[in-house]
């Protein structure tokens, strides 16, 4: 892409913008799962054993209390009805998601909002995989569920084609759009290197990565250096551990991923980059047990 001294314009000034954003919102340090200068908060993915949906939002909300996190990246699973029941097949239930989303009233997501800034939890990011599937009034809908919830974005698993498509999103509500990586090197239009995040974060100065350390470190990826080169456009990481060369996921501390480095370059540097816990591994412990250790493994990295 061609960038004159305009479009350079455009994307400081919404990198400076975010920036402002972001660091007022760790500033106060009222936060609980602020620490030793990094905002933690959670990638609920991480709680295998309970059923994202509705339902579930209050056992979500409490775990999340009781795990000490006062930020989280929140699942539309956890927001949205679900029509796959009995009886309904697929291309129906993809339509009546579709009318729902398109016929939701802000009162709805008013609501949600409300539960979470009770139980003092920052909904930081709206998870959303946005597809083909989706109609552009669909999109706009789900951009402004995200702002009605107070987040500063949506996050997606996606690749570049749909990235092209969501470049005018994100400013038409004041959100950034995250873009999310994985380790299929194997796949063009995903976001698994260096190269690929720089091609989708130039369609947009609105577009901000959400590093996954553990995807970036299995598909050999150097976190450390994508962090200092690219920092300013960077919102969030999701921070787990996890061996090179495809390896399997770990507990922390026990792959390869340098999550004792990354912390202090935020902490050190100051960077309004929220650390999002995630892990995959298997455990035999509770899911909450094992998000107090990964958390407590971090707060001795910045101790």
């Amino acid at each position: 892409m061609n960038t004159t001294r305009r479009d350079f314009s455009k994307f400081a000034l919404a990198a400076a913008g975010f920036h402002s954003l972001a660091k007022a919102q760790t500033a106060g340090k009222s936060n609980r799962s602020y620490f030793n200068g990094v905002q933690f908060g959670l990638q609920p993915f991480c709680y295998h054993d309970l059923a994202m949906n509705t339902q579930n939002r209050p056992e979500l909300v409490r775990r999340l209390v009781q795990n000490g996190m006062g930020m989280v990246e929140l699942h539309a699973t956890w927001c949205e009805p679900r029509f796959d029941g009995p009886g309904a097949n697929a291309e129906q239930a993809r339509e009546k998601l579709r009318s729902w989303r398109t016929a939701a009233r802000p009162e709805y997501y008013r609501n949600i909002r409300r539960e979470f800034d009770d139980a003092g939890i920052t909904i930081f990011t709206y998870y959303v995989n946005i597809s083909d599937a989706d109609s552009d009034a669909e999109i706009d809908a789900t951009y402004e569920a995200a702002k009605i919830l107070g987040a500063k974005g949506c996050v997606g698993s996606y690749g570049l084609n749909i990235a092209h498509r969501l470049a005018p999103f994100p400013a038409r509500h004041g959100l950034f759009a995250g873009l999310h990586n994985h380790d299929n090197l194997s796949d063009p239009d995903a976001f698994n290197t260096e190269e690929s995040f720089v091609k989708g974060l130039s369609l947009s100065p609105d577009f901000k990565a959400t590093l996954d350390v553990r995807h970036f470190t299995a598909a050999n990826g150097d976190c450390i250096g994508f962090l200092e080169r690219h920092h300013d456009r960077v919102s969030s990481v999701h921070l787990g551990d996890r061996r090179k060369n495809n390896g399997r996921s770990t507990p922390f501390g026990e792959g390869d991923a340098p999550i004792i480095e990354i912390l202090r370059l935020i902490r050190d540097n100051q960077w309004p980059i929220m650390a999002l816990l995630e892990f995959e591994h298997g455990t035999l412990r509770t899911e909450v047990e094992e998000v107090r250790l990964m958390f407590e493994y971090c707060k001795r990295a910045l101790a």
